[in-house]
């Protein structure tokens, strides 16, 4: 049964995705937007696909970082994700994406690996859409 409320004000969390080439600045920009949004360097974390970039910039306070190394496989950033969540991490920064999509045991590959027919998808997009809901649905 359907329950009508009146509407309240209530803290909604920002999901931001920031694209450039790289060298750009993604990352410290990331960082800086997210010491914004916190105020507190060990409330942060970044999730770093990129050989440990993101601790390039320690420099500017002491944030927590997962290093995440192949296979890319959106279980693996489900649990980097999870885990920042249960540490009680208030911003996450997740560096890169990309990797879950066409990197070494992400989505590319893995539909590769189940024969990269067309009908192999339906095995690889819920896997995609799982790591997908996860950065939707997290605190």
């Amino acid at each position: 049964m359907m329950e009508l409320k009146k509407a309240q004000k209530r803290k909604v969390r920002l999901k931001i995705g920031i694209s450039g080439p790289s060298g750009f600045g993604k990352t410290y920009s990331a960082l800086l937007l997210a010491y914004g949004v916190t105020g507190d360097w060990s409330k942060i974390a970044v999730i770093d696909s990129e050989n440990r970039s993101a601790s390039l910039y320690s420099d500017l306070g002491e944030y927590n970082t997962i290093e995440l190394t192949p296979p890319f496989s959106p279980e693996r950033y489900i649990e980097a994700i999870k885990t920042c969540t249960n540490a009680g991490i208030e911003v996450i920064i997740v560096d890169s994406i990309t990797h879950e999509w066409d990197g070494e045991g992400g989505c590319l590959e893995i539909h590769e690996k189940l024969g990269g027919q067309y009908m192999h998808w339906k095995s690889v997009t819920p896997r995609h859409n799982a790591f997908i809901q996860a950065i939707l649905q997290c605190p």
